[in-house]
Parts: structure tokens; sequence; C-alpha cells
């Protein structure tokens, strides 16, 4: 339900962060694009503890920290696609440039990943993302965009029905502070999980709850709909 996005520089620090945060959740994704130095035997090592992870490799021009190729991404990716990773997050435009590579693994376990840090394009623009996704016989995805109103983060949250009935499992939420609310309302409109941080310092991204702030306020919004 909540998926702790941990970004730490080192692998010490990635351990501990991992067995302060497993109080709170099993599932944590792994933003590899901060880590100092991607050692697969690390990565490898960390596989083993008894949690589920979700490898993301971000691209700069989608957040990520690090000025790397595609293909030194792309190699990245791959590898982890053969590991025992939970999920793995590949962003929409680099999974459309080498579907041919990604066609050949297990879809299921690939997260595509849309990202819009300006603004919330039209419903017609994102559920054509969606029927792009359905025809590459994607079965995992994430859409996230920056909102600016009410009616941009009803949008994302109405994209987790139509995705549904394209057989599609959909992450989607608004970012920012304003409507940041979206991102534990998409968990009652049928998202698998969301994404938080660990602590209120340690946010990836705008309007991003730390585990604690979306746990209790999940539980709010849970007794309002029960008591509706």
């Amino acid at each position: 339900m909540f998926c702790i996005s941990l970004a730490e520089t080192t692998y010490k620090d990635l351990y501990e962060k991992i067995k302060e945060a497993s109080h709170y959740t099993k599932l944590f994704e792994l933003r590899v694009d901060y880590l100092n130095e991607i050692d697969f035997k690390q990565l490898e090592e960390v596989l083993k503890l008894p949690f589920k992870f979700v490898f993301t490799f971000r691209g700069h021009k989608e957040g990520g920290v690090k000025k790397v190729s595609d293909k030194f991404r792309l190699d990245g990716i791959l590898w982890a696609l053969d590991q025992k990773f939970y999920l793995v997050d590949v962003e929409w435009s680099l999974f459309k440039k080498f579907y041919s590579q990604f066609k050949e693994k297990d879809l299921t376990r690939i997260l595509v990943s849309y990202h819009n840090f300006q603004n919330t394009p039209s419903h017609q623009f994102l559920a054509k993302i969606l029927e792009e996704m359905k025809k590459k016989e994607i079965k995992k995805a994430k859409i996230v965009c920056m909102c600016k109103n009410l009616e941009d983060s009803f949008r994302l949250l109405d994209l987790i029905f139509l995705a549904k009935k394209k057989g599609i499992e959909l992450i989607s939420f608004g970012m920012g502070e304003k409507f940041k609310f979206s991102r534990i309302l998409s968990l009652f409109c049928g998202a698998p999980f969301t994404y938080v941080a660990f602590s209120k310092n340690k946010k990836l991204a705008p309007g991003q709850f730390d585990i604690k702030s979306a746990q209790r306020i999940y539980k709010i919004f849970k007794n309002m709909l029960r008591d509706s």
C-alpha cells in the first residue's frame, strides 16, 4: 500500500534506512540514480532481504540526479529485469525507444512510468498514452503530473478507473503541495500503492508525504468513507 522511496548515496546508509523503515512497510523503491556507485553485486545482496523492491534508475529529464546516456540506464534496467526485483520502473519514453528489447522481458514486472513536472495534460492526451500502453501489452503503469487545480487531480485519479478497463493496473496522482491528497486518495480509487518518503526531510517529489503522515491521513479517509 505504501512504498517508501529510498534515495541514499551509500549502501551502508541504504541498509540502515531499510532497517528503520521496515517497521512501516515491506515495499521500497530503490532510487539507484542517487547511489554514488551502481554496484550490481551490492544490489544483489540487498535483494536477499525479506522485502519487496522497486528498481528505479530515473533519467535526469524526469528527476534523476545522474546525467548518463539512455544506453547506460538501459543496461542497468535490463540487468534488473533478470533479478528478483518486485518491479522495475521504465520511463515511457525509454520503453518506446528500446521496445524491441523490453518486449522480450516479463512485462508483468515492468512498471512503465510517465511524469510531467510542468502541468497535467488533457484527458484525451493521457487516455491516448493508456491506449498506446495497452497496445504494447503493458500491465502496470504510473502516470504522475503537476496539478494546478482540483480538476487536474480528479483527472489523474479518474485515469485509474479508465486504466482498469484496459487491463492496466495504474498508479496515478498529482504532484504539488496544494493537491497532494490525491496521493492518498489514489489508493481508494484502486492504485496498488503510492509513494512516500521515510521522513519529512527525505522527500523526493513536490507534495510527497512522509510515511507517518501518510498512514495517519489514510486512516482518516478510510473512516470517513466507512461512515458515509
